[in-house]
């Protein structure tokens, strides 16, 4: 998408609820441990080569430059796309995220998985890309694996997180009613709602997502954040500065936390008090 380019830094993206989401994305990276796809000749991994690819996972999660040589030697050896697999995830972790990118692009090209682990390869180079601030390889990626698993609501989110960083909000909303569509009882994706909302200055309809998603997770604190900012756009500043100390008292050491103090601090700058 041709709106992508030119963004030279994700400072320009939606926002500290965008970026929530956008930094957590790596939280399950196993693609093969549950799945029936493989690389032998029917198509399956046996029990011991899915706790070696758990365990090559696992180390490139915990100590990234072991995991990539583990990973390595792995592929080398004939580990196949798991292998392959295991060696991006790595590099994610060593925070060479364009390489990681390329690798998994090349996977998924490649790859004989069926078409939810091939979804979840370009799922995670776009979420790579989108860490390489390449949103509109980002947007290519992720908008390929809808195409093979359509009924997957995070998939829409992920493509919603990279439309949102690029400011394309309308468009970024159109992708996450397709998200709750498919499933309403998304709290983070009510906030991801809100927030585009918000900075399209709907603060209505940010507010009346906040309150939902706070109906199904009351102490949800990027809810509370969102719902601060809210109060404080419409003047209400002691009830932004109550749903922010909440957030800092529940998740002191976020960075929503982080994003809360400084908030804080600008009003109190702004209205002179201690």
């Amino acid at each position: 998408m041709s709106h992508f380019r030119g963004l030279s830094t994700l400072s320009r993206a939606t926002g500290t609820l965008f970026l929530a989401g956008f930094v957590s994305i790596w939280a399950a990276p196993n693609l093969y441990a549950q799945s029936g796809s493989g690389s032998d000749t029917n198509g399956t991994l046996s029990l011991e080569e899915k706790q070696q690819y758990q365990d090559c996972i696992k180390l490139a999660q915990l100590k990234p430059e072991d995991g990539f040589e583990s990973a390595i030697a792995w592929r080398d050896m004939g580990g196949g796309e798991p292998a392959r697999h295991c060696v991006a995830v790595a590099l994610i972790s060593l925070g060479k995220y364009e390489e990681a990118a390329t690798r998994l692009d090349a996977l998924a090209k490649d790859s004989s998985a069926d078409p939810g682990v091939v979804a979840g390869m370009l799922a995670q180079a776009g979420q790579a890309w989108m860490m390489a601030n390449n949103l509109e390889f980002a947007w290519r990626d992720q908008s390929r694996a809808l195409e093979l698993v359509p009924n997957n609501p995070q998939l829409w989110v992920d493509r919603a997180m990279a439309l949102g960083l690029a400011g394309q909000y309308w468009d970024a909303i159109d992708d996450l009613n397709k998200s709750l569509d498919l499933d309403p009882n998304q709290a983070d994706v009510l906030i991801y709602r809100a927030s585009a909302w918000r900075m399209l200055e709907s603060y209505d309809l940010a507010m009346t997502d906040v309150e939902n998603a706070l109906v199904i997770e009351p102490n949800n604190v990027q809810a509370l954040f969102e719902r601060g900012k809210l109060y404080q756009i419409a003047g209400k500043n002691d009830l932004a500065r109550r749903d922010w100390l909440n957030v800092i008292e529940n998740s002191n050491g976020t960075p929503v936390a982080d994003a809360a103090k400084a908030n804080i601090e600008k009003m109190d700058v702004r209205t002179g008090s201690d």
